[in-house]
């Protein structure tokens, strides 16, 4: 018996996975694509490509019937079913320039029909013939979308429906919306989940099937917005000439990346059905935590006039894409909230914020708009409602931080413009003393510490601060033994340490207060170098008594341990014997 043939581990890869369908067609499609680069726009045969087109889709549809018949490689017919998808597409981008040219609704309407009929009877045939069975709430979204892609050559055709260069502009700008409004009736499909699709009469299973062939088709989405706006959004010539003697397209068009907006919007929502209809948490964790990235579409990516013109025309009339992203990503956390997505809420209030320094004609981060207050009171009043309901005082915190951002944004416009930063940090203060006397958890055991260490910051501050100043000497000292009552008061009737060790460091500014004027007004009366000289002579007399009164063990041991000498014993304490009396005894 002879030994297998060992063959090159290549071979044996191109051989399972048999990538020469894919080549195949990205020749035939680089093909079309060189024809429309030797030709001069109007001068194309579009029959003659749309037939090649159509030809070779036919071909390559039967060999897909012929294999799972005959052989079942399911593995190499499920790569030219997706590939049968990006052919349709180029079908019907083939037709934009018939459209641009004809001006006969009849003939326009036609080809429309008859490129739709081909495309859905080409698949349904392949379906039938391999027997492969793809449910209504999956079926009808398919054909609306694709439907769509031939419709759109036709409705902006500037021949057969004459518009202004404005109108057109809008009219292709229509498109990713309303696509992305036909991708969201998979939602039903989305949400009956794996059951509904994997009885399909093939080997593969759901999300596979038949969500690869759906991608496809919203990748064949994203490709149509930048196609329509190339052939019929273009402002110039579509191929310009280089220096070099070469051509090069003009991409100077009016698409941007924002174009792709709603169909991205509307995969991240099927996405989310779908990973809370099979209950993947991991994700559905994902999900919320990398949907910000739309944001990302948002920003203008060119500056070529003939964009930038139609971004500006965008952001006057209906808002700028960024702004209109953050309203998007709004609604998607409220739906994942609604739909009791951990997580969501907090998302939902992040995104709220931004609407803070996000606006109608933020179009990016160069034009951010002065701080909104009114976001930060709607967050914080939110946040205020959850803290009461789940008694937490970190919660309760954030809260007040917001709601006293949006107060400090609100007192420029009013008669308090001069003490706004007073008012906000006293109302924060106060929420940050009453929070953490109320609260009983370990966020509100921090509370109290900065509560208590905040009052003889704020009176060394309005004692010293030149800012103050201004402020009469007598209201400052008020305030002073306001709140050093408050500490003392706090400290008793909550038994909080914290708030006693404010009270001791409050005596001790006062003193210190008291000295400072004493000593002033004594200068001032005797002089600087006598009361200087008075001074230390009355410090030097306190050390000296604190050092006998060590010495005679008056101050307590716990506070003022006894001292040792170097040898490590106690220290002398200098105790003299009387002398012995004189007088002799009898």
């Amino acid at each position: 018996m002879s030994a297998p043939t060992v063959r090159p581990p290549l071979l044996i890869a191109l051989y399972n996975h048999n990538p020469f369908y894919v080549i195949s067609v990205l020749l035939m499609l680089y093909a079309v694509r060189s024809a429309y680069g030797e030709l001069e726009v109007g001068t194309i045969n579009t029959g003659l490509m749309m037939g090649v087109l159509a030809g070779y889709t036919s071909l390559l549809a039967a060999i897909a019937v012929l294999i799972i018949r005959k052989g079942k490689v399911w593995e190499d017919a499920r790569s030219i079913i997706v590939l049968l998808l990006l052919l349709f597409l180029a079908v019907s981008v083939t037709a934009d320039d018939l459209f641009v040219r004809t001006e006969s609704a009849l003939n326009g309407a036609l080809i429309l029909l008859c490129g739709y009929i081909f495309s859905a009877v080409v698949m349904e045939s392949v379906n039938f013939a391999a027997g492969i069975r793809l449910g209504i709430a999956y079926r009808i979204p398919y054909h609306l979308m694709f439907a769509l892609l031939y419709l759109a050559p036709w409705w902006c055709s500037p021949e057969l429906h004459p518009r202004t260069a404005p109108q057109l502009e809008w009219t292709i700008f229509l498109f990713p919306v309303v696509a992305a409004g036909l991708m969201l009736t998979l939602l039903p499909a989305a949400r009956f989940g794996p059951a509904y699709a994997n009885a399909n009469g093939t080997p593969w299973r759901w999300p596979l099937f038949p969500w690869v062939g759906f991608g496809m088709l919203f990748f064949a989405v994203g490709m149509r917005t930048f196609a329509l706006a190339m052939t019929f959004g273009q402002t110039g010539p579509i191929w310009i000439h280089l220096k070099s003697g070469g051509r090069a397209i003009a991409f100077d068009t009016m698409w941007g990346p924002y174009f792709l907006i709603p169909p991205v919007f509307a995969v991240l929502m099927l996405l989310l059905e779908g990973s809370l209809s099979t209950r993947n948490r991991r994700l559905t964790s994902h999900l919320l935590r990398w949907a910000p990235g739309l944001l990302l579409l948002a920003l203008p990516y060119s500056s070529g006039p003939v964009f930038r013109g139609f971004l500006d025309r965008v952001t006057e009339q209906i808002g700028a894409p960024l702004w209109l992203s953050v309203l998007l990503l709004l609604g998607y956390y409220a739906y994942a909230t609604l739909r009791r997505v951990p997580g969501a809420g907090a998302s939902a209030l992040a995104t709220t914020l931004l609407l803070a320094v996000v606006g109608p004609q933020t179009t990016s981060l160069r034009t951010l708009t002065p701080v909104e207050p009114w976001p930060l009171f709607a967050v914080g009043t939110i946040l205020a409602i959850a803290a009461v309901r789940k008694r937490s005082s970190f919660v309760a915190t954030l809260a007040a931080v917001l709601l006293t951002s949006g107060l400090w944004h609100v007192l420029p416009e009013t008669l308090q413009t001069r003490f706004r930063f007073s008012i906000s940090y006293h109302l924060l203060w106060l929420s940050v003393i009453v929070l953490g006397l109320l609260a009983r958890d370990r966020f509100a055991q921090i509370l109290r510490i900065v509560g208590a260490a905040q009052m003889p910051l704020a009176a060394i501050v309005v004692m010293t601060h030149p800012a103050a100043a201004d402020v009469p000497l007598t209201w400052r000292i008020g305030y002073v033994a306001a709140i050093t009552v408050a500490s003392i008061a706090i400290a008793q009737l909550w038994h909080s340490r914290w708030y006693l060790y404010a009270f001791t460091g409050m005596l001790g500014i006062v003193c210190y207060g008291i000295a400072v004027v004493g000593f002033r007004s004594a200068v001032s009366v005797l002089g600087q170098a006598a009361v200087t000289s008075f001074a230390w002579s009355l410090a030097a007399l306190v050390a000296a008594f604190l050092i006998s009164a060590h010495k005679a063990h008056w101050l307590p041991r716990r506070l003022f341990p006894r001292w040792k000498n170097g040898n490590g014993g106690a220290a002398a304490t200098s105790t003299v014997e009387p002398p012995p009396d004189p007088t002799p005894t009898s």
